[in-house]
């Protein structure tokens, strides 16, 4: 509980979610209403406490209200057979419990009913701290509904391989392989960020900020952190050069488990851009993904630092059935020879190949974001695609987690 005596402070992000009121008191009615609509939320409905339970079970089934405002000690049975029998055995709309006085009995009572949370007198600005944890709460609630998206993350074997490009470019053929999926493009690249200037956006928050609010972090505010490139694909950027300028605004481990967790419930797919070789960020998330593509190209120093990075991961207990290889602006000939030697030289199969269409690839436009859909590298990134989306089939990776670095 709690009636903070500060001065009322609105939220700042919207609450995307519906509301009922089981409520008599004139002042609470008149506050939670208007703090709702402060917060963009939906009025399902109203009664009084006294209204028969099983009227307010049936407009609960009706209006699928994510949140019960309720003045407990009103309504006509004990609490807790009040919200059992309202709710039918389900275990929502999570339950407000409203009063006009912290009364100690009270909260207790509500609190050991079932209630998420105790409000009274006055209303604000306690109700908009109440909502933020309420918020937090319907996110797990959700969680249990939705399928967990799959992370995957893009690694360049060293600068220039394309593997920013790939990303970018994946997301918008991922959608089409899968319309109904929606995909979030990461730029984790804290060194050489550059997938806003590929999608020609203009990010107005960054990573580093999501990391930061990682606890309180909900489907409503989260719309704060990215930026959209499609109705279907969203941009987190990097904090990129200017304000990394030490290790120590590395996000601490936690942060981004809890980070990846929270995106795994929003998108189908997240496409981790890592930046290039390993380094202690990128080393960070690996133990998230659930798959690593690994990008190089056909030159002695790609290719090294590819078998580099392939023994460090595999020293470190990385398991190498999550661990695949694109190789990029592939020759058109002798194209069959270099994918069997690589496939040789790592002990691995090749993924995928993507050819060298600089030309395609240069006359893109330059003020807007298009994928090059009929040419030789649009046609080998959907290729890419869809073979993604028929193995990112089953499901999150239940192997070893990587040493620490």
């Amino acid at each position: 509980m709690l009636n903070a005596v500060a001065e009322d402070s609105p939220p700042q992000t919207h609450w995307h979610w519906k509301a009922g009121l089981v409520i008599e008191t004139p002042e609470l009615s008149h506050g939670i209403l208007g703090a709702l609509q402060a917060g963009g939320a939906v009025c399902a409905f109203k009664f009084r406490p006294d209204t028969a339970p099983f009227e307010i079970a049936a407009a609960i089934e009706r209006d699928e209200p994510d949140i019960l405002f309720v003045e407990l000690a009103r309504t006509t049975k004990r609490a807790t057979d009040w919200i059992a029998e309202v709710r039918r055995g389900e275990d929502k709309p999570l339950v407000v419990a409203v009063h006009n006085t912290p009364d100690p009995s009270e909260i207790i009572h509500a609190l050991q009913a079932g209630a998420s949370e105790f409000l009274c007198l006055p209303v604000a600005p306690a109700i908009y701290e109440a909502m933020e944890r309420i918020g937090t709460l319907l996110e797990l609630h959700r969680t249990a509904t939705f399928a967990r998206g799959h992370i995957a993350g893009v690694l360049s074997a060293k600068g220039g391989c394309g593997a920013t490009s790939i990303a970018c470019h994946l997301s918008t053929a991922l959608h089409t392989a899968s319309p109904a999926a929606r995909i979030l493009v990461a730029d984790l690249d804290y060194q050489a960020p550059g997938t806003h200037q590929i999608f020609r956006a203009n990010p107005l928050r960054h990573a580093g900020e999501a990391f930061d609010s990682v606890r309180r972090l909900s489907s409503g505010s989260w719309r704060e952190f990215v930026t959209s490139i499609s109705p279907a694909v969203d941009l987190l950027a990097s904090p990129g050069k200017a304000t990394v300028r030490g290790l120590h605004l590395m996000p601490e481990p936690w942060r981004a488990e809890s980070l990846f967790r929270f995106v795994a419930r929003q998108y189908s797919w997240i496409l981790a851009d890592l930046g290039r070789h390993l380094n202690p960020v990128n080393w960070i998330f690996l133990q998230n993904l659930d798959e690593l593509f690994i990008v190089t190209v056909p030159d002695v120093l790609a290719l090294y630092q590819t078998r580099s990075i392939l023994q460090t991961l595999a020293s470190r207990g990385f398991d190498k059935s999550r661990i695949r290889v694109i190789l990029n602006r592939n020759p058109a000939s002798p194209q069959d020879f270099w994918v069997e030697s690589i496939e040789q030289m790592f002990e691995m199969p090749v993924f995928a190949v993507i050819p060298n269409d600089y030309i395609s690839l240069n006359k893109l436009p330059r003020d807007r974001f298009e994928f090059p859909c009929d040419t030789p590298f649009g046609r080998a990134i959907t290729r890419l695609a869809s073979r993604m989306v028929r193995t990112g089939s089953n499901g999150p990776h239940t192997g070893s987690q990587p040493k620490a670095a």
